[in-house]
């Protein structure tokens, strides 16, 4: 009897004439992560050229804590979530007495994978790399749970050591799960083996076995995508066996598999259609529901089926639906990660959807998707403010937006003789703010104005104005609002900052900020420059770079950055990955000079022979009105248009040789011209007759008498 085929998930997606258009999509699952009791948020979001950034928010009180760039401007490829011994805590161990409790003190850190192969365990309540670990190749997925934490690479899966301190075991992947996309550890794991899945186009169940470091078990493959795996989510192990959920790109459907023994291969037991068209992004799991993120911001409900039919799995497409819309025309919103609340008991259900309102910020909303007396709503709709100008601080749905608040007090300018160093310049985002009645109060010279003396203070603020780059100077500057927009990352107030092209405003703010922001300030304006108008609107703005005007402004932000901060700026090793980007960017723009320039000399060519041309068809004119007549103030010569340019005669010889030429051919003197028009034709009417040869002897006579008498006609005109 042949064995009967079980079906497998096919694919889902629908035809691209329905797909909906996703200009933005949210990015990728496998950069973010929640801990596990669902309080921060960590992502990876990009800031200039190929670097990447870190951020951890804490979802309860709508605020980054900490933040961190990925060393070497590399992008990151994986961002877990762990717990490992704090140093605190291992002190503590060593001082501790014998009869006193055991603290075990765990810390919460972030392990960040980047694209150069490089591990870093990051601390966000300390805000700072505890230590690098250096991978064999880049990590193309991760996963972290109670049983380890693995990294799988191109070719091998790396286990690491449960301080985070190195890789303890490497096992070499199967020929049919090259590259990985996918990674997770199945609950039903053990100590000394690890069950790990391992998903491409293809899921691969792996026994680790960790004593002898070999694959125990590798079972067939199981294809479970058409196009690739984005991400493996395990369930909890029931009765019937350890199950899975996979999401495939491009695909709307969620497919469940079991295995039902440890050393089976998996089976489809139950699928989970969205009535959406989008694809799925990522997944979130309670004890009884799943929660599934599609690309265009709507998420679907479904419940986790109770039993399982493996002959034929089932299908739930009447999920229950929630939506955050914004703006007057409703639109849905963008959301990066959706995970379900950690609610009190008896408090309604709810979920946690992080929305990205633009500049790399993240609002975080609450979305009730339970009844008051049980069950689950059909639709749940959030409405947002799309510019969040307004908190309502009553509403149970969203929670309440932070605001800066101008200080009660009026701070005093600092005197004329003295300038604000900077290191006593704000450089927390919550102090980095400056109310418009203070700004009113600072004049341009830093001191108060006073009714007794207006002239000493006209003086003093002319005198403000016209200084130079020698020394310090004290007058009004950008400087407050500079640091809280690059700390709040917001491209409006940045690019407002970045609009003033004063060379002495510009060094003034530079001068007034604290060092550690040169850097940054330095990577906006080459982020800038590589940017079109109006690209932070919805649209994706004009052009690919700015313009002529703009990037006047912004190369003055550059040149005072690497004028006033250079000695700073050269001291960092990394400084020539961050000037990559500059450095291409010029060369992009140098590439057009050569070309411009060979077009501009020809324009210049031929507007002086135009020129030219109309000089001389004018003196040709007024040559013509004066009758022809020559006067006294010279000629202009052009090559190739003189009409009154003969060719010299040169006489040839038989054999080619040269025998005479006429130098004095084309002279002006008319004089020897008629005299030569003369002589020729004296020599025609010899030539008529030569009496020389003539036979007859009266000839020879005739012809000293006419000379005779030519003679004498000359001597008579002498005479008169």
């Amino acid at each position: 009897m042949a064995p009967s085929r079980q079906p497998v998930a096919g694919p889902s997606r629908p035809k691209h004439s329905q797909q909906p258009i996703a200009h933005s999509p949210p990015p990728s699952s496998s950069v973010s992560a929640f801990n596990p009791s669902r309080t921060l948020f960590a992502l990876a979001s990009p800031v200039l050229g190929s670097a990447d950034k870190i951020q951890v928010w804490d979802v309860a009180t709508d605020r980054v804590i900490s933040e961190w760039e990925v060393a070497g401007a590399s992008k990151a490829t994986t961002v877990t979530w762990t717990s490992i011994p704090s140093s605190d805590a291992a002190s503590k161990k060593k001082k501790r007495r014998k009869s006193g409790p055991t603290d075990t003190g765990d810390e919460e850190v972030i392990l960040v994978t980047s694209a150069k192969g490089q591990l870093a365990v990051f601390s966000p309540s300390k805000g700072e790399i505890i230590r690098t670990i250096d991978l064999p190749q880049p990590a193309t997925a991760a996963w972290s749970g109670e049983h380890g934490i693995i990294f799988a690479t191109s070719s091998s899966i790396l286990v690491l050591s449960a301080e985070a301190s190195s890789v303890s075991h490497t096992f070499t992947l199967p020929s049919s799960s090259t590259s990985p996309s996918a990674l997770a550890i199945l609950p039903s794991s053990t100590p000394e083996e690890l069950q790990v899945l391992v998903g491409t186009l293809s899921v691969v169940v792996l026994h680790l076995d960790l004593s002898s470091t070999k694959i125990s078990y590798s079972s067939a493959p199981l294809p479970a995508s058409t196009t690739s795996i984005s991400s493996i989510l395990p369930l909890p192990t029931s009765e019937q066996g350890s199950s899975f959920l996979v999401v495939s790109e491009d695909d709307r459907t969620i497919s469940q598999y079991t295995i039902l023994s440890p050393q089976t291969p998996p089976k489809l037991s139950y699928r989970y259609a969205s009535p959406t068209l989008s694809s799925a992004h990522s997944l979130s799991t309670s004890s009884s529901l799943l929660s599934v993120l599609h690309a265009s911001g709507e998420i679907s409900l479904f419940h986790l089926p109770g039993e399982l039919d493996f002959s034929r799995p089932k299908s739930d497409s009447k999920p229950s639906t929630v939506k955050l819309v914004e703006g007057k025309d409703e639109r849905t919103s963008k959301l990066c990660r959706v995970a379900f609340a950690a609610g009190n008991e008896g408090a309604p259900g709810a979920l946690v959807c992080g929305r990205m309102t633009g500049g790399g910020r993240i609002k975080w909303h609450r979305a009730v998707y339970e009844l008051p007396e049980g069950g689950l709503r059909l639709s749940t709709v959030v409405k947002c403010d799309a510019q969040d100008l307004v908190g309502d601080a009553s509403s149970s749905t969203t929670l309440p937006i932070q605001r800066f608040t101008a200080p009660a007090n009026v701070t005093e300018a600092p005197a004329a003789d003295t300038d604000e160093p900077a290191s006593k310049l704000p450089t927390d985002v919550d102090m980095a703010d400056l109310s418009l009645g203070e700004r009113m109060l600072a004049i341009p010279n830093g001191t108060a104005s006073v009714g007794a003396e207006p002239e000493a203070s006209a003086a003093k603020a002319k005198s403000s104005v016209e200084v130079t780059f020698d020394g310090p100077v004290n007058a009004a500057s950008l400087t407050r609002v500079l640091v809280q927009a690059l700390h709040t990352s917001d491209p409006a107030l940045l690019t407002l900052c970045l609009s003033h092209r004063n060379p002495t405003l510009i060094r003034n703010t530079i001068r007034k900020m604290p060092a550690q922001l040169a850097l940054p300030l330095l990577k906006a304006c080459v982020e800038r420059l590589g940017q079109g108008k109006s690209v932070n609107k919805r649209g994706g703005g004009r052009g690919s770079v700015q313009n002529e005007q703009q990037g006047r402004g912004t190369v003055e932000w550059v040149k005072g950055v690497l004028v006033e901060r250079g000695a700073l700026l050269m001291t960092m090793p990394s400084l020539p990955l961050h000037l990559a980007t500059l450095s291409k960017l010029l060369q992009t723009r140098l590439e057009t000079y050569q070309p411009l320039s060979t077009l501009s000399g020809r324009l210049d060519l031929a507007l002086a022979q135009i020129q030219m041309r109309r000089l001389a068809a004018e003196a040709a004119s007024q040559s013509a009105l004066n009758g022809g007549q020559k006067g006294g103030e010279g000629q202009v010569y052009i090559e190739g248009e003189s009409d009154d340019e003969d060719d010299v005669p040169i006489e040839m010889g038989e054999e080619g040789e040269i025998e005479d030429i006429n130098m004095l051919a084309g002279s002006d003197d008319e004089s020897s011209d008629e005299e030569d028009d003369e002589e020729d034709e004296d020599d025609e009417e010899e030539s008529e007759e030569d009496v020389l040869e003539s036979d007859d002897d009266e000839g020879l006579l005739d012809l000293e008498a006419e000379e005779s008498e030519d003679e004498d006609d000359e001597g008579d005109s002498d005479d008169e």
